[in-house]
């Protein structure tokens, strides 16, 4: 017996900096080719990001979101130097 395919998200965040993502809402995709246009336009728009995620439900296809997040910021040098920098410029003196 095999389980039907998962259902796709589009787990939709922002980045408020480098080192943080924050999931504005996790959302069915959208049905045909004009739709997707329009809602990927919108996203551009107000500059939010987007996953699209197979996942049982909008809770999993989250976490596994952050996770592909966290990990691509730990092993992508160019976002990993951008974190660093942006805490480096924002530390608070002792």
């Amino acid at each position: 017996m095999t389980s039907p395919p998962a259902r796709q998200w589009w787990v939709i965040y922002r980045e408020p900096y480098p080192a943080r993502m924050d999931v504005v809402v996790v959302e069915a995709l959208p049905e045909g080719g004009a739709a997707h246009d329009e809602r990927c336009a919108e996203l551009e728009t107000s500059g939010q990001l987007a996953y699209v995620v197979a996942a049982p439900d909008q809770d999993a296809a989250a976490d596994i979101a952050g996770r592909t997040w966290a990990e691509e910021l730990v092993t992508n040098p160019a976002r990993h130097a951008a974190a660093e920098a942006y805490f480096a410029a924002n530390q608070r003196p002792n």
